[in-house]
C-alpha cells in the first residue's frame, strides 16, 4: 500500500463541490469549496490561501486565468 502525501490524503477525504478545469485547480494554494457547504456563492470553485487582498481570493469558475504569479503545482515531481 502506498503511502499519501498530506496533500494527496486531503484532495481524497475532503469531497470538493464541484470540479473545475481552471488553473487554480492544480495549485496548492487552492482551498476548494467542500460538498455540502451552504456559505460561498454557486460560481466559487475555492479559495487562494495565498493571495491576500484584503482576504483570501476568491476562485470563480468562469474567471480566465492563463498564469498567476502564485501558482505551484499540488502534483509532487517524483
Amino acid at each position: 500500500m502506498a503511502e499519501l502525501t498530506p496533500q494527496e490524503f486531503l484532495d481524497k477525504v475532503l469531497k470538493p463541490e464541484k470540479e473545475s478545469d481552471h488553473i487554480c485547480w492544480d495549485c496548492k494554494h487552492l482551498k476548494p469549496v467542500i460538498e455540502g457547504s451552504k456559505f460561498p456563492p454557486a460560481d466559487l470553485i475555492g479559495y487562494c490561501m495565498k493571495i491576500h487582498w484584503p482576504f483570501f481570493w476568491g476562485v470563480a469558475d468562469f474567471n480566465v486565468v492563463k498564469k498567476c504569479y502564485a501558482f505551484e503545482s499540488k502534483k509532487v515531481a517524483k
